[in-house]
């Protein structure tokens, strides 16, 4: 059934006319006409299908008919565009000749896009739509454009869509074309969460942090903070409280033990108060700047969206080093929500009805005994949870050492870099580089070292496994605003050592040079790279190792499989339309 049908049939059904139902929606007479004689269409989630659904709905009440507003929304959908500009059914045969080229099964479709498989399959036999078509189809041409690259599948592409086989060769070109294709017209999602908490990462300045919110100027208070043994919170209001009290007894206590931290709680109402949000930042930081460990339990079981939102707000807290990430690895059920907080001198807990916060209810716990009940329940919940993802900063860096050994026979690696690999760099041109930064030899020596054995590492990778290299290609202009250094994160070296233009340039045909000898490497020079200070690599489907490479130096690897599917889906945003990148 089209949309104009379906309208036909509720305007039958109501009894009514054209101008009846334009009044009833706040729409005019001449757009309401146009959509049931199916000369116009409106996108479903558009305001004027949200105007039409309520004037239907306003008409139903006042002739006592019962229209349920959940089937009225479904069947909508089921008709409309949803912003396509072509027909659904157009769109869906693409899909799936798309996926029939490529050999792509609805499940595996399912599991990389982290879909249910029924849904998947409903989906592809037209049964059912994507509630956002433009999202969905973004996220198919993603994973389809990285992770079907090789030189007959890009041929196949090319046939299928009429293109040229030499201007999609990268997946950023790919992606746009195959999205186009689809049907929908839409370039990739520019607030796409991995591109948020990258962006957050790669500008993130930990003593601009320090400085904004004055940490260095916090004074530890001395006096005592009074509280009876037990009390007891009721409402948003008071429950806001609560999380206050509780950091201002754990600051002021004399107790350095680890805290654990868990709550499924939401945190929307209570963030549109003007003042809670910058209170409760300063009592984590208060807590920070005693030196307090904290083993932070995230909620991960909700939408992919709210999770990353969640993580990029606790980026800050993150680059101290003193933060500890994990997730429960099944869902609590969603019937209630549940806060407990541990410190070495205070206890809270607490829980709401699910849908129903304000009418929650939160206990502060003092005594001893309770404080050692809830503590023993807390590190029991932490033994059920996973890493969400490890963080290693200087202080860990033999740990980290070990950790990168242990990942480098995990299969292919996709690798995006913010300056050029040193295991490319030849020796004396390393050597011409450390002598104009005026290093030391103390210096020198360790950087020496890292690259002869990366090197070696890399060639014995290479010999079993294929690397995606991305490296920035920048001419004269984008180098003077902002130069490249070496990549010297893993040895936690915060010292800039620059290349001088002509060394970047000679590291670049060094590059292509290695590349040409190594069949299993493929290197992609960006002239528009959208990160400069981190780098991320993405090895096999379990891990991401996110680095940061100063302000300060850290390193996330990341273990959670939403945020590995996504991170291998990902594509950083796109260049300006007339650059293009270069494959070797």
């Amino acid at each position: 059934m089209t949309f104009s049908e379906l309208l036909k049939q509720y305007i039958t059904r109501l009894d009514t006319t054209y101008s009846r139902l334009a009044k009833a929606s706040g729409l005019s007479v001449s757009a309401v006409s146009n959509y049931v004689k199916g000369e116009r269409e409106p996108n479903y989630e558009s305001e004027q299908t949200e105007k039409l659904i309520k004037g239907i709905l306003v008409l139903a009440e006042e002739k006592n008919l019962d229209i349920d507003e959940q089937e009225l929304r479904m069947a909508f959908m089921g008709t409309a565009k949803n912003g396509l500009p072509i027909e659904y059914d157009v769109y869906l045969h693409n899909l799936n000749t798309l996926l029939k080229t490529l050999e792509i099964k609805g499940s595996t479709l399912a599991k990389a896009l982290s879909y249910d498989a029924s849904h998947i399959s409903k989906v592809l036999a037209g049964q059912r739509r994507p509630a956002d078509i433009g999202k969905f189809t973004a996220r198919v041409a993603a994973y389809v454009s990285q992770f079907y690259g090789s030189e007959q599948e890009i041929a196949a592409i090319a046939a299928l869509m009429d293109a040229d086989a030499k201007e999609i060769q990268n997946p950023r070109e790919r992606c746009a074309v195959v999205t186009e294709w689809l049907g929908t017209n839409m370039s990739l999602d520019r607030n796409d969460p991995v591109s948020g908490f990258l962006d957050k990462m790669n500008t993130f300045h930990l003593d601009d942090y320090i400085q904004a919110i004055h940490f260095n100027d916090i004074k530890m208070p001395s006096v005592p903070f009074q509280l009876p043994g037990t009390k007891h919170y009721y409402g948003l209001k008071e429950m806001m409280d609560a999380e206050l009290d509780f950091m201002k007894a754990t600051v002021l206590s004399k107790s350095m033990k680890d805290c654990i931290l868990y709550s499924d709680m939401p945190m929307t109402e209570m963030a549109k108060d003007s003042e809670f949000p910058k209170k409760w930042m300063f009592g984590r930081a208060m807590m920070l700047k005693k030196g307090l460990r904290m083993h932070i339990i995230h909620d991960v079981n909700r939408p992919f969206y709210e999770m990353m939102l969640g993580l990029e707000s606790f980026i800050p807290m993150y680059m101290t080093g003193l933060i500890s990430p994990h997730y429960l690895t099944e869902s609590q059920g969603g019937v209630f929500n549940h806060l407990l907080y541990v410190s070495g001198a205070a206890a809270l807990e607490g829980n709401a009805v699910s849908g129903h916060h304000a009418a929650g209810k939160y206990t502060l716990y003092k005594s001893k005994d309770d404080v050692q009940h809830f503590r023993t329940r807390a590190e029991h919940l932490l033994k059920k949870s996973k890493p969400l993802m490890e963080i290693y900063r200087s202080d860990r860096k033999e740990e980290f050492e070990g950790r990168l050994k242990s990942l480098w026979q995990e299969g292919d690696r996709r690798v995006v870099n913010c300056s050029l690999p040193l295991y490319t760099m030849e020796e004396t041109l390393l050597e011409q580089i450390l002598r104009h930064n005026a290093l030391s030899d103390a210096d020198k020596e360790p950087i020496r070292r890292y690259r002869a054995e990366y090197l070696a590492i890399t060639e014995k990778l290479l010999a079993e496994n294929k690397i995606r290299l991305s490296v920035p290609l920048l001419n004269e202009e984008q180098f003077a605003q902002m130069p490249l250094t070496l990549a010297l994160s893993e040895l936690f070296i915060e010292t800039d050592v620059v290349y001088r233009y002509e060394e970047y340039k000679a590291h670049l045909e060094q590059t292509k040079a290695f590349a040409e000898a190594f069949p299993n490497l493929t290197v992609e020079f960006d002239p528009e790279p959208a990160f400069r200070n981190i780098s991320y690599t993405v090895i096999g489907s379990k891990h991401v190792i996110v680095s940061k490479n100063k302000f300060p130096t850290i390193h996330f690897v990341i273990h959670h499989r939403k945020m590995v599917q996504a991170f291998q889906s990902f594509i950083p945003p796109l260049a300006p339309p007339d650059s293009r990148r270069i494959f070797y």
